[in-house]
């Protein structure tokens, strides 16, 4: 357990955080040491604890363990991902562990995504032709044709495909816990896309992080440390004795590893900290941080200084690292009497990712991921046990998941969390069965990116480290739920993508079998997975009967003014559709998860 004292004050102020929506939009017809410089993000801080312990929502049912999974380990059912888990062999909890172990071994082809990447390849149009052309270039030319470019789209364009890509494995790949865990990892050590030279990187820094997803956490971290993206983004790349910046050498222990609150003892003499139930020292001060800034010094990018060839590389400058003749590096537990190089970094790394505050903090935010807001303090303890004992597995970050997924906890919460704008976005997309190749220099693409802009989340756009929040105060104000709305409303308009008429008659094969009742209910189980509370279902209901002017337990072609068979684009019956299945994927309870 961490060490326990009341003197503890965070550096940093914690960051604290239901519109009523109409259909309308849905509606209408459809067309197209003393430090050389300040703390870069001084002021800022990880959210540990959640920002509120209690929450004025009321509890929701928990729904069937197909829907509760596909809703928290995965970004929401698409058609037949609900009879596919339930004919998974054995009782609930057999159907669990199997469905966790296919995730949990992804193999190297992810079909539906590989085979619209490949279509594009061989489109007549131009501009599909080059849609992807950015994320298999190597670092070098990455940096040099468009981190070093001078015009605007060139530089910007590896990070608009990498966006773009972002969305397209999250909506169609098959192996949906990976790319959960890909947006959390790339939260937990996050660079802003919109930068010098991260905009011209991010297909190389998604190729460092990805192969560590469910390998190692102290090879993610090291591996991590070197990228142009990270060295740049918290300015280690002019990190330089005598004038040492600590921006990268605080986050490392405030963000990527310690956290800022459990395990921050401020500014006090490091002798007094005490040591952990582990024999470590129970936690950091501002002593360490200076310290670790001087360890840094020297780590930066193979970018024209000191002559250095203009590469993007990691470099280790020795003339710029730190003098000894000052005494030792002390961090924490980790002493460095003499320079080791490039090693006096790693060592200090590889000491942070096998501390127990480490394993504290990072399982506190996966069960805040996987589980809820605010996660039951044993199941914290139990996966922090996983994480410290398996510190030296090459599968440890698999087991710490499977812990988490398989705990009662996983099972049994439901509603403390709430989908953010992308998670929206990307469940409805699954749900309405979207035929959608995100790319650059498509309409409905850009278009969708566009209005995804404006509701607060967008990939790759936080400019703090900390990442997106995950917490649903965050995310349940007007301005993310009504841009969510219209992102949402857009893409289910766009009939060359969506025909969602044609679904539901599809599924509803008799014209008299298409009631308001069927239909919402055909909808919640195909978007969900499950009904939502009965108040909400007859909301829904009414509306239908209301649009359509008929009783409510009239068939919808008994309506001279509703045709269900006509499921044209612009047809009263699509739009009522179109709305129906907007207000399900939007209702409050829906949204939660």
């Amino acid at each position: 357990m961490a060490h326990s004292r009341s003197h503890t004050h965070s550096r940093r102020q914690l960051l604290g955080g239901a519109a009523a929506i109409g259909a309308a939009g849905l509606l209408t017809p459809g067309h197209s040491q003393a430090q050389s410089s300040p703390p870069k993000f001084d002021g800022l801080t990880p959210l540990w604890p959640a920002p509120s312990e209690d929450s004025s929502r009321a509890p929701v049912t928990t729904p069937p363990l197909a829907a509760l999974v596909l809703n928290k380990a995965a970004f929401g059912p698409r058609p037949g991902d609900i009879d596919a888990f339930n004919a998974l062999a054995g009782t609930d909890p057999d159907r669990l562990t199997a469905w966790i172990n296919i995730q949990l071994n992804p193999t190297g082809a992810d079909a539906e995504v590989d085979t619209r990447l490949a279509d594009l390849l061989i489109s007549l149009e131009p501009a599909d032709q080059t849609a992807y052309d950015t994320i298999d270039k190597t670092a070098e030319q990455l940096w040099t044709e468009h981190a070093r470019n001078s015009t605007y789209a060139t530089r910007l364009r590896p990070v608009w495909q990498m966006e773009r890509l972002m969305l397209l494995r999250a909506t169609y790949s098959e192996w949906q816990l990976r790319e959960v865990l890909a947006d959390f990892w790339f939260n937990h050590f996050n660079v802003y896309g919109r930068e010098f030279p991260t905009y011209g990187m991010m297909p190389e820094y998604d190729r460092v992080l990805r192969p560590h997803i469910f390998g190692n956490f102290r090879d993610m971290l090291i591996a991590n440390a070197h990228t142009a993206s990270m060295l740049y983004y918290l300015d280690n790349y002019a990190n330089t004795w005598p004038n040492p910046n600590e921006n990268y050498a605080r986050e490392v222990l405030e963000l990527h590893t310690l956290g800022a609150i459990e395990n921050y003892f401020g500014a006090v003499d490091p002798l007094t900290v005490g040591n952990n139930a582990e024999g470590q020292r129970a936690g950091y001060t501002e002593i360490d941080v200076f310290q670790f800034a001087r360890a840094l010094t020297g780590w930066g990018v193979s970018d024209t200084t000191d002559s250095s060839p203009d590469t993007g590389a990691f470099m280790f400058r020795p003339l710029r690292h730190y003098n000894f003749s000052n005494g030792p590096i002390e961090v924490m537990d980790v002493s460095i009497p003499s320079t080791g190089g490039e090693a006096d970094v790693t060592d200090i790394l590889d000491y942070l990712a096998g501390h127990y505050g480490t394993a504290r903090y990072i399982a506190w935010k996966l069960c805040t991921r996987l589980i809820g807001d605010n996660p039951p303090p044993g199941i914290v303890d139990s996966t922090a046990a996983e994480f410290f004992n398996r510190a030296n597995d090459s599968d440890q970050l698999k087991e710490v998941y499977r812990h988490v997924l398989e705990s009662a906890e996983f099972q049994t919460t439901w509603g403390d969390k709430v989908s953010r704008p992308i998670e929206t976005l990307v469940r409805a997309m699954r749900a309405a069965d979207v035929d959608l190749t995100i790319r650059l220099n498509h309409s409905t693409s850009n278009s969708i990116f566009g209005r995804l802009d404006d509701t607060g989340q967008y990939p790759f756009g936080y400019e703090a480290p900390t990442g997106y929040p995950d917490e649903q105060e965050m995310w349940q104000g007007t301005g993310p739920l009504i841009m969510s709305w219209r992102t949402v409303t857009y893409m289910l308009r766009q009939s060359s993508i969506v025909d969602l008429g044609l679904q539901t008659n599809t599924g509803i094969p008799a014209a008299i079998d298409r009631t308001p009742e069927n239909v919402v209910d055909f909808w919640m189980n195909r978007a969900l997975g499950y009904p939502l509370e009965g108040a909400v279902t007859a909301r829904i209901v009414q509306f239908i009967t209301d649009i359509a002017g008929i009783a409510s337990n009239a068939d919808l072609d008994s309506s001279p003014s509703v045709d269900t068979s006509n499921t044209g684009n612009s047809s009263l019956y699509t739009r009522i559709i179109r709305a129906t299945v907007g207000l399900v994927l939007m209702a409050p309870d829906a949204m939660r998860r």
